[in-house]
């Protein structure tokens, strides 16, 4: 509880606000010891504002690592908090994910808390901070934390998730005679790959057209992979065009084509047998985040997509780096 009370009164309190003057300085939460008290004195203060904790409460480092604890699973680790704070870091390359709903409700229901958190469903490197947990008052009712760690439902619901998908190929098509000269789509690709820990494992050329195509999205050499990449020499302007005409051949489904994202429009994504497929737009060569990346980290970590999903990055699916003039 908050009080104002006299210099004399305040030993072993928590000091609830910085003081900072000519003479004296003290930071808010600091517990306060006869030194500081004399120093107060000195300094010509008569009252100082306290926080006077009750039996009933925990204090807000434990609070704020206990809740952590609860909230977060293993991939996450807590660095020991600080006034009332406790920070979040993924311990490995990942995909953060978490219910927002509960989220919502945990900052909503319980005014004593603050929880910031990076987006659901960001990449997020090692060591990267992606969230705190604050405690805002110097202590919490322990009958309110209690409540926060006997529903399950938050239980380990913030996670840091490593990709799934392993096994990835990437069907070069082109008309060209140096087929072989395509290093930048390959690089960039492996480049947003390799934050989650992947990377190409099979790479196949042929000519431009849906017969080719076909054929090596039947081919043998590719048969265990779960996600296969097709990069035409040109773009996929129609849901007829020859990239989603040699999927269709090959008995496989086009699921969206056409992204709501720019850049990333023309991006098909679709299924063959067990094996995932996008029909890669031409941004993908440049390494600037893109509706591309959307699909790609969906497809890593074995969201089910389908044409919902792709309708619902229209939402952020515009990213910032676009310039165009009037």
């Amino acid at each position: 509880m908050l009080k104002l009370v006299l210099i004399i009164n305040s030993y072993k309190k928590i000091l609830a606000h910085s003081i900072d003057t000519n003479k004296v300085k003290l930071k808010k939460g600091k517990i306060l010891s006869r030194e500081d008290i004399a120093l107060l004195k000195d300094g010509g203060l008569e009252k100082i504002y306290i926080f006077d904790k009750s039996p009933h409460q925990i204090d807000e480092n434990e609070a704020s690592f206990r809740l952590s604890k609860f909230i977060i699973s293993n991939n996450i680790r807590i660095n020991k908090p600080v006034n009332g704070r406790a920070d979040l870091f993924a311990k490995k390359n990942g995909l953060l994910i978490y219910n927002k709903k509960l989220l919502y409700k945990l900052n909503y229901s319980n005014e004593d808390l603050a929880i910031a958190m990076m987006k659901t469903e960001e990449v997020v490197q090692k060591d990267q901070l992606i969230g705190n947990i604050k405690i805002l008052p110097y202590a919490i009712n322990k009958k309110v934390l209690n409540k926060i760690l006997n529903e399950n439902n938050y239980l380990n619901f913030i996670q840091v998730k490593k990709a799934k998908t392993r096994n990835i190929a990437l069907i070069i098509s082109s008309d060209q005679e140096n087929i072989k000269s395509n290093s930048k789509i390959i690089n960039s690709i492996n480049l947003r790959l390799s934050k989650f820990d992947l990377k190409i494992k099979y790479i196949l050329y042929c000519k431009h057209n849906d017969n080719n195509i076909k054929n090596n999205l039947l081919s043998e050499k590719i048969k265990d992979s779960e996600l296969v990449l097709l990069y035409g020499s040109t773009s996929i302007v129609d849901k007829n065009d020859i990239i989603p005409k040699a999927l269709k051949k090959a008995k496989g489904k086009v699921i969206s084509y056409g992204a709501p994202t720019d850049p990333g429009n023309l991006l098909m994504y679709g299924t063959l047998q067990n094996k995932k497929i996008i029909g890669v737009p031409g941004c993908a060569k440049s390494i600037l985040r893109n509706g591309f990346d959307l699909v790609l980290e969906k497809a890593c970590f074995n969201f089910n997509i389908n044409k919902k999903v792709i309708a619902e990055l229209s939402y952020g699916g515009l990213f910032k780096h676009i310039i165009r003039k009037n």
